[in-house]
């Protein structure tokens, strides 16, 4: 993994816990069904609108196309300031159309999560560590919604604040909310129209500028996506003790093209929250990241272990990333077959 990209992952991926004892059992129930309509509405309906997405200081406007059905889901987004940005995303790849310049990725080198929020559809997966509640009703771009939180139950992880539309519990608005229960990330619709489908050309691979580069057919040194990853079956690495509900759900081995700065990935997840382990040997390069850094939702801790940078980045509370960092071990004998 090119040092380049770690640096972009350190700077980019940066009401809390309250215990549910007093929660009508009904009302949570209720929550839930909510949530089961709205994972469902999330994959099959079609329609286009427009959003603003608010984080920290960063604001932008964006229009989409997305449409699902037998086939899959497929989805465009339009940026609507700022310097001219396009994705189409469909089941087997994403096109990005930057200023001057095209690039496709496979879909097996892209995953992304389902549009706002990803949600396991099996909600039993997050009702140790999280609780579900109905908190009344509200508008959102002229459509009534139903105000669904989604709190959690210790201080590792935060909660979510969902308006759902109260005829398909499509996603209105969505907001990430620190300990304390101040949005950290909001996204809200200022118009929505849902159709009964979505014409083809919706989605067809953006047009190139006229002084756009085109995109590249095969890879080369200076290719911004990392090689694919290895998956590891034995690793010198090893997280001690994770925060109750995590769970290491991917681990790969990358390196760049020249073999230089070897990395190893690992991801843990509870379902909600997603956190990413960089462990990178420096080979005599300066560490990028000493201590905590935050930049909006996502926080990062970084730690030197011998020759090894090791990264820790998520959207959870800064004590998360820390306490996943420092229970970090490596041990060289066990890598040895």
């Amino acid at each position: 993994m090119k040092r380049k990209l770690l640096r972009c992952a350190a700077l980019a991926f940066a009401a809390g816990p309250l215990s549910s004892a007093g929660w009508a059992q009904p009302a949570a129930e209720e929550a839930r069904q909510w949530l089961e309509r709205m994972i469902q509405t999330t994959q099959t309906l079609n329609y286009e609108g427009t959003f603003i997405y608010v984080q920290g200081p960063h604001v932008e406007a964006m229009r989409i196309v997305h449409g699902g059905g037998p086939d899959g889901e497929r989805q465009r987004l339009i940026s609507l300031n700022g310097p001219p940005r396009e994705i189409v995303v469909t089941n087997n790849s994403v096109i990005c159309l930057l200023p001057k310049r095209q690039a496709t990725f496979p879909g097996g080198d892209y995953q992304r999560s389902s549009f706002p929020i990803s949600i396991p559809r099996d909600l039993g997966r997050l009702e140790s560590h999280y609780g579900f509640e109905l908190l009344g009703e509200d508008r959102i771009a002229g459509l009534p919604a139903r105000v669904i939180a989604i709190k959690p139950r210790d201080a590792w992880r935060f909660g979510y604040r969902l308006w759902l539309d109260r005829q398909n519990a499509m996603v209105l608005r969505s907001a990430l909310l620190d300990d304390k229960g101040y949005p950290l990330e909001q996204l809200m619709f200022t118009d929505l129209q849902v159709r009964s489908r979505i014409d083809e050309t919706a989605f067809a691979s953006p047009a190139l500028p006229r002084n756009a580069e085109p995109p590249p057919t095969t890879r080369t040194t200076e290719d911004p996506r990392p090689p694919a990853g290895v998956p590891v079956t034995q690793s010198a690495w090893r997280v001690a003790q994770l925060p109750e509900g995590f769970v290491k759900v991917l681990h790969n081995r990358f390196a760049e093209t020249s073999g230089r700065h070897p990395t190893e990935h690992m991801v843990f997840a509870d379902g909600l929250a997603t956190v990413s382990v960089f462990l990178e040997k420096l080979d005599g390069a300066p560490p990028l990241l000493q201590g905590g850094s935050q930049l909006g939702s996502m926080n990062a801790f970084g730690t030197v272990m011998g020759n090894h940078q090791i990264l820790v980045v998520g959207e959870v509370p800064a004590a998360t990333v820390r306490y996943i960092a420092t229970s970090i071990q490596y041990d060289p004998e066990a890598d040895k077959p």
